[in-house]
């Protein structure tokens, strides 16, 4: 079970990655590494809207 979590971890990472690369993306892969440390450590996190 602790192996299969770093797929949740490691997938976004790359994704952010591959979407920085082009000028268009960097803000998605900006806002997607934000979201990072949550699939790492989902406990205690909670999502809330953006005043």
């Amino acid at each position: 079970m602790v192996l299969d979590g770093w797929w949740l971890v490691l997938a976004p990472i790359l994704a952010d990655i591959a979407l920085c690369i082009t000028i268009i993306g960097i803000p998605f892969g900006i806002a997607n590494f934000k979201l990072v440390p949550a699939a790492f450590l989902p406990l205690g996190r909670e999502a809330v809207d953006a005043p």
